[in-house]
């Protein structure tokens, strides 16, 4: 289950936030690099695991 106080990110905001295409980031979800879930039809990033990504490839 997720907080529900947690900010999500939609793959729209992941495109901006760290510059890269949909299809990589859905390959980043495919490969386990990004931990996401859906909402819906929409995959979802928390904030916690947009920080652990961005922990583990310093790039971004």
């Amino acid at each position: 289950m997720h907080n529900e106080t947690e900010n999500h990110y939609t793959l729209s905001d992941l495109i901006d936030i760290l510059g890269v295409a949909r299809r990589t980031l859905l390959k980043y979800i495919k490969q386990g690099k990004l931990r996401a879930f859906k909402l819906g039809n929409q995959w979802r990033v928390t904030e916690a695991e947009l920080n652990k990504f961005k922990e583990k490839n310093s790039n971004y």
